[in-house]
């Protein structure tokens, strides 16, 4: 036997509104949910123009820089897919990675430099942006400027607004490293050369080449540098170095008469030669 539960007309009224309340509820949540939707859209498309009106901002000055740098330079300009989302729930909380993609959107990014004509110099042009304090969040535009990149610079990070200026640093640069190929250059001649003479006048001498090292203080405290030095060992055992510079001068580095090598050895053996 089945009992029948009869619900008064007041509870039934009761339920009935109960599930309109229930139905009102979830239409203003999925209309709240809208509203949300749209504000997350319209700040991500007001990102895009933010970002692109930058970029061609960007190209723009990069250009007129090039421009004015002239032939020698040229003009790169790279773009890159980006995408921006409104993400919605976890599709997995225990995950707590995953969730819906509400909206997406994929736009293209330009950024723009100048290179040197067959050199391994290029320039960004980037926005400098100066605060009046460590503190401060809001920051003021400088305009566009010049970083240049390449060997014979060091970590140089100035930003240079005249294109004069960034030519004129360019070259210090390349005639810095020019100088220092010809001077390197130099030194393995000047090395060479004298090992040729002494080896010419000295046919029974063995003439070998060898590194020495010379202890300097600096800034930083004890430093040294090595130099390039050609020992000369003698038939008879006595044996002679020197540094050599680029400039093919010698300086004696140390001077050693055969024996025992002590000094009392070595000191009779030089009041026994004849000039």
């Amino acid at each position: 036997m089945t009992n029948t539960v009869e619900l008064t007309p007041a509870e039934l009224e009761m339920i009935k509104v109960k599930r309109e309340q229930e139905a009102l509820a979830k239409k203003e949540d999925e209309a709240k949910q809208a509203i949300q939707l749209e504000k997350d859209i319209k700040e991500k498309e007001a990102y895009i123009a933010k970002v692109q009106k930058q970029d061609a901002e960007q190209v723009a000055a990069t250009k007129k820089f090039a421009d004015e740098l002239g032939s020698m330079y040229k003009l790169e300009i790279s773009e890159a897919e980006n995408t921006v989302q409104v993400m919605g729930d976890y599709i997995n909380r225990e995950n707590g990675f995953d969730r819906h993609i509400l909206w997406s959107k994929t736009f293209t990014r330009q950024s723009a430099k100048i290179v040197r004509n067959n050199s391994p110099y290029s320039i960004s042009v980037v926005e400098q942006i100066t605060y009046s304090s460590r503190w401060s969040t809001r920051g003021t535009s400088k305009g566009f400027k010049m970083e240049v990149y390449g060997p014979g610079l060091g970590s140089n990070n100035r930003k240079y607004s005249r294109t004069s200026k960034v030519n004129e640093v360019i070259k210090e640069a390349m005639d810095l490293i020019d100088a220092r190929k010809k001077a390197e250059e130099a030194k393995k001649n000047a090395v060479q050369t004298t090992v040729d003479r002494f080896t010419a006048e000295y046919p029974d001498a063995e003439v070998t080449t060898d590194k020495g090292w010379e202890r300097s203080y600096g800034r930083r405290g004890y430093d040294g540098v090595t130099y390039d030095m050609v020992r000369v060992k003698f038939a008879n055992g006595c044996n002679i170095a020197y540094r050599v510079y680029g400039d093919g001068s010698l300086s004696r580095v140390s001077f050693n008469l055969p024996g025992k090598g002590d000094e009392a050895t070595f000191m009779k053996s030089l009041s026994q030669m004849k000039f």
